[in-house]
């Protein structure tokens, strides 16, 4: 034996404990470095304010964009796109600009606090239908409901990268009939800086009343459905995106036409029941044949309002047991049509566009409280961003409230650029704009104030 380890064994028992009481509380000092008190409470994330906006306008066949925001910003800029030309143009941020921008689609960039938003309008070719909808940013997933893919019935998505880098989406079809098997529809590729035109008959040939999910892969690539019709009923409109299927979804902008149907999508794979809500002049009612509609698995199904549901304007709330898309397709002539889609409750600020490229037309707003009474106020704004009006009115959950901007009494400058709406408690909006038989719908939704932040906890 070594005389190191003799050594070592005639370490006395007292040495040793006066060693070990140091080492214990070492290692409990490192114990708690590592595993610590315990996992803090998950918080997840916070609200940040964004400082930066970019949204991209599809312009192709007569439209134009406008852009603006409920206050002052720093900076404001339009690219337009024509084939593969780019024109980038600065705008005055303290200015709301109207037709900033023509062309095939429009990326608009703005900087500063204050929610930059921007729209498309015209009549847009060749259904030569009325248009005003609010430009995209970029999103994950995008839902479309009523496109079609017939000659006389064409819809196209127009897909849009903001950035430097290749985009690509992937696109799921389903129809009356069920699922659609469509051609190349996945990896569809965008230049950066480029918008892209897919028709949907490109995917698929031969269906109306189609529902399409567009799914962001990889870039950032915004998107948009045009639909046209030129058929025996003729119009053209850029669908909004329905969001996600829900088993609830307001439907406030359903506007007084002699015939509206209801579009019900079901993309999952269980039977769904749903049932429809109108709320009409003084109380909700379900419309005949409207209670505990069977909408089959992966299937598409359109129902006519009945006649008792009258033609005023109204609002319907949709309501099932497995997660639907639902528009309304709202025909008020032979000459244009317009979709009803799903809005989300806001409290503001949300604008609304009056003075457009296409002129100054002001809409009617129709509002319904999300589950309690709201006071809504409108004010008024000129291109200065000078208020020049405003409106303060009540609006139920049960009774659909309008604000005409038309009205001399709270609107009377002829100058009136856009509008801010704002609401002590949630309700759901759309702009209703018609020019003489021509109709537009625009679902109110919040300037984009604020995002949520990553959740970033320490670790090691």
């Amino acid at each position: 034996m070594s005389r190191r380890r003799a050594v070592q064994r005639r370490l006395d028992v007292e040495a040793l404990k006066a060693l070990a009481l140091p080492l214990v509380g070492v290692l409990l000092v490192v114990v708690g470095v590592v595993i610590g008190p315990g996992d803090p409470d998950p918080t997840g994330p916070s609200e940040v304010s964004l400082v930066s906006s970019v949204a991209a306008c599809p312009l192709q066949n007569g439209l134009t964009a406008s852009v603006g925001r409920p206050e002052a910003g720093d900076t404001s800029a339009v690219t337009t796109l024509t084939g593969e030309e780019s024109t980038t143009t600065e705008l005055d941020p303290t200015m709301w600009t109207a037709a900033a921008g023509t062309g095939d689609a429009a990326i608009v960039r703005q900087q500063g606090a204050g929610g930059g938003v921007a729209f498309a309008a015209g009549q847009l070719a060749p259904g030569n239908g009325l248009v005003v909808t609010s430009c995209p940013d970029v999103a994950d997933e995008s839902w479309y409901l009523g496109a079609g893919t017939s000659e006389r019935h064409a819809s196209s998505l127009v897909l849009t990268n903001v950035a430097d880098v290749v985009g690509s989406v992937d696109v799921e079809l389903w129809g009356p009939a069920g699922p659609i098997d469509a051609v190349d529809e996945t990896g569809i590729v965008v230049e950066p800086g480029q918008t892209r035109t897919v028709p949907i008959s490109d995917l698929a040939v031969g269906v109306d009343d189609v529902a399409v999910h567009v799914t962001r892969m990889r870039g950032a690539v915004t998107t948009s459905l045009v639909d046209t019709s030129t058929s025996v009923l003729a119009g053209s409109e850029v669908l909004a995106s329905s969001g996600e299927p829900s088993t609830e979804t307001v439907l406030p902008g359903v506007a007084a036409a002699a015939t509206r149907s209801v579009l019900l999508a079901n993309p999952g794979s269980t039977v769904a029941t749903v049932t429809v809500n109108q709320t009409g002049a003084d109380a909700d009612f379900v419309p005949e044949g409207l209670d505990a509609v069977q909408v089959p698995a992966g299937t598409v199904i359109v129902l006519p309002l009945p006649p008792a549901s009258g033609t005023d304007a109204t609002a319907l709330r949709i309501t099932s047991d497995e997660p639907v898309l639902s528009v309304v397709r709202v025909t008020p002539s032979d000459r244009d049509f317009a979709y009803a889609t799903g809005a989300p409750a806001f409290t503001g600020p949300v604008v609304v566009p009056v003075a457009t490229g296409s002129g100054t037309v002001r809409p009617v707003l129709q509002l319904l409280a999300d589950d309690t009474e709201a006071q809504v106020t409108v004010e008024a704004f000129d291109a200065s961003m000078t208020a020049v009006g405003s409106t303060t009115v009540g609006v139920g959950h049960e009774v659909l409230g309008t604000v005409d901007l038309a009205d001399p009494e709270a609107f009377a400058s002829p100058d009136v650029a856009y509008v801010v709406v704002w609401a002590d408690a949630p309700v759901h909006g759309t702009a209703v704009y018609r020019v003489d038989t021509l109709l537009s719908l625009l679902a109110l939704v919040e300037a984009p104030l604020t995002a949520l932040g990553p959740d970033v906890q320490p670790g090691f």
